[in-house]
């Protein structure tokens, strides 16, 4: 067996991935979404100006103070962070969540 593919692990759940780990999200609505990479780019005021690490046209800005309270981090510390959410589109947009340093 493959050693990278044991190391596959669900965005979400954090669970190894497999035919039964899958169907179990599907079965519980969890099935969409991706886990996304983003980098802080600036600080303005409260704001956190952020890219997508891997796509710096697709910009955003999110509250500071938040971002820095769920990852852990002091506020000081978030310019230049790298950091991964788990994306779930909806109707009315983005729902993020899961937020790790990258």
């Amino acid at each position: 067996m493959d050693a990278a593919k044991d190391d596959l692990r669900c965005g979400l759940c954090g669970q190894v991935m497999g035919a039964e780990h899958e169907q179990n999200h599907e079965e519980s609505g969890m099935s969409a979404g991706r886990r996304v990479e983003y980098v802080v780019v600036a600080l303005r005021g409260a704001i956190a100006h952020r890219q997508v690490a891997d796509d710096p046209s697709r910009t955003s800005k999110t509250g500071a103070d938040l971002l820095a309270k769920q990852l852990g981090i002091d506020l000081p510390d978030l310019l230049g962070r790298r950091y991964t959410c788990w994306e779930t589109p909806t109707e009315y947009g983005v729902i993020r969540n899961g937020f790790e340093p990258a």
